[in-house]
């Protein structure tokens, strides 16, 4: 009976080999782990990601492209500058920033959520869109909250001198992280960012520099319907000042902006995963809370040896 559970076992684990995040990691072996994992992931952690957070990033895709569409339809000749174009644009930006905003956030918990469990399941396989709804459900205010308190400081902190902005960007980068992985408070996680990073500011900046850059990049690539659609229109309004573009023109806009909207979304995991590496790493250099288990394992795994060799 012994034999066949650790057949079953060891082909689990030749079908799928996990990868190992409590550790430490230099920064090549960061960026690395950060697009190993997402090859290895990347159906699974898609799926959940085009539909949570899809919709909403959908949703800010369609009202960033009608806020486009109004700046690059406005006739300077009408003399309507501030009736129905300020109105109207400022309205579809606002909904855009509004949707923009939460499809960050839920793109957010969905990633690090799926961290959490690709750590604890033994087959992260399994890990589906229902058990990651319910995590965007129990975290979305919390976060929201979060990300409402640290714009703030970081404003008052760009408000007064730039550089303690950017300090204090790259500290709270660790803040998601922190309270969906280890589930803590806001007030524990703020405090807990910053004993994290100590001497080790440098290293998240360059991670979250190169990564971040990585995936602009890449995400240029859905971004090309939209400046297509976007010269158009601009040439067009050039031959003709007061001219509406064409109503195809402006749906080619509207679908390219959401085409674009909705790939830097998916892109914008890349980071995320990057900061949960560093995050596992820092915690590791501190605590080696990975080694630790790895004895605690290694003492049951003896006792459980010893105890069949007893039986049998």
């Amino acid at each position: 009976m012994y034999s066949i559970f650790s057949f079953t076992h060891y082909a689990l684990e030749a079908m799928f080999q996990k990868i190992e995040l409590r550790r430490t990691r230099d920064f090549s072996a960061k960026v690395n782990a950060t697009f190993e994992f997402l090859r290895q992931n990347f159906k699974a952690i898609g799926k959940c990601l085009i539909f949570i957070s899809g919709p909403f990033i959908l949703l800010q895709g369609l009202f960033s492209g009608l806020y486009q569409k109004e700046m690059l339809s406005f006739d300077p000749n009408s003399g309507g500058l501030f009736g129905n174009f300020l109105g109207d644009t400022f309205m579809w930006f606002g909904i855009s920033m509004i949707f923009l905003m939460f499809g960050y956030i839920v793109s957010l918990i969905v990633v690090f959520e799926f961290i959490r469990l690709y750590e604890k399941k033994e087959n992260p396989e399994l890990i589906d869109v229902p058990e990651l709804w319910e995590a965007v459900k129990q975290f979305i205010l919390p976060m929201i909250g979060a990300g409402i308190a640290i714009t703030v400081i970081i404003s008052l902190g760009i408000l007064f001198l730039i550089i303690p902005g950017i300090y204090l960007m790259v500290v709270f980068s660790l803040i998601a992280p922190v309270m969906i992985i280890e589930r803590k408070s806001f007030s524990d996680a703020f405090s807990r960012c910053f004993k994290l990073i100590s001497d080790k500011w440098w290293s998240t900046f360059g991670l979250l520099f190169v990564t971040t850059l990585i995936a602009g990049f890449m995400a240029f690539v859905f971004a090309i319907p939209q400046y297509i659609f976007t010269f158009l229109i601009a040439f067009h309004k050039t031959s003709d000042v007061g001219a509406q573009p064409e109503l195809w023109q402006q749906a080619g806009l509207i679908i390219g902006t959401m085409i674009y909207s909705f790939g830097a979304n998916l892109l914008q995991g890349i980071v995320f995963i990057a900061v949960a590496f560093q995050f596992y790493n820092l915690v590791e250099r501190r605590e080696a809370q990975g080694l630790m288990s790895k004895v605690e394992s290694f003492g049951q795994d003896t006792a459980q040896s010893a105890k069949h060799e007893e039986t049998y």
